[in-house]
């Protein structure tokens, strides 16, 4: 696998109340990677035993479906909040061994953008300390990501397009830690989407996918359907948006053209 062909791997979370019913589909439409959710009911790492967790792993292996990684948006004022701190602390820890024992997939996060709060630190430290013992690499998707060596890099276009930043910029400055490129977009008016041509999204579609092959990113690439209004409809407008991005990247830029995010490109 690599930047030009690597493998789609959609956010099951949203795909349906039925986790399983959702993998099957997914196999039969053709997708040979998934990216999970520790926060959808029946995937909790709580709800989940050694024998469940088995169990998942084998109807992954059977539908021949790569777990991509395991997501976990728990907000970061949760880890201020005196109230939220221990349950949050216990969902990442929690998270952290689902993703060791699904192959060591990533875990894609949203970290503090600072740690100034020796709390928070704490917290932090105690989360990297039990990615290394599970070989787990933890994805920070905030914008910017912690500066951190030993935390990773994670991409999501529509949020980096939020905060008025190029994601094209943004894999290209942290390529050295990128753990999970995601493939989505933003409108104008600020909701997410498929990218695709048919919206005011304001996703550089080329120009992401010539930085994600020009930084020799070799995982899967996420389609993250989260808020998406048909989620299903969607993965197959995004394939065929990922597939013709890559044409018009391979064919090089237009003259004059760049990696800047604009309305309808």
């Amino acid at each position: 696998m690599n930047a030009t062909d690597a493998t789609l791997a959609p956010t099951l979370v949203g795909l349906g109340p039925r986790p399983r019913v959702a993998l099957d589909r997914l196999a039969v439409e053709g997708f040979r990677g998934v990216q999970l959710s520790a926060s959808q009911p029946g995937l909790r790492p709580r709800e989940l035993d050694r024998s469940g967790r088995r169990d998942l792993a084998g109807c992954l292996r059977r539908l021949e479906l790569s777990p991509a990684g395991l997501d976990l948006w728990i907000p970061r004022a949760s880890l201020f909040d005196p109230a939220r701190v221990d349950r949050a602390v216990a969902d990442l820890l929690d998270a952290v061994g689902l993703a060791g024992d699904l192959g060591r997939c990533p875990l894609s996060v949203v970290l503090p953008e600072s740690t100034d709060d020796p709390t928070v630190a704490a917290v932090v430290q105690a989360l990297i300390d039990r990615a290394l013992r599970h070989g787990v690499t933890l994805a920070d998707h905030a914008v910017p990501p912690t500066m951190r060596d030993d935390i990773g890099v994670g991409v999501d276009p529509a949020t980096w397009l939020s905060h008025d930043r190029d994601p094209a910029v943004g894999v290209a400055e942290h390529a050295r830690r990128l753990v999970v490129v995601r493939w989505c977009d933003l409108t104008a008016d600020g909701q997410r989407a498929a990218p695709a041509g048919d919206h005011d999204g304001r996703l550089d579609r080329p120009g992401y996918r010539m930085a994600i092959a020009a930084c020799g990113y070799r995982r899967h690439v996420v389609i993250d359907t989260r808020g998406w209004p048909d989620p299903w409809a969607g993965l197959h407008v995004a394939r065929q948006s990922w597939a013709a991005a890559g044409a018009v990247a391979a064919r090089g830029r237009p003259a004059g053209g760049s990696l800047r995010s604009t309305p309808g490109s």
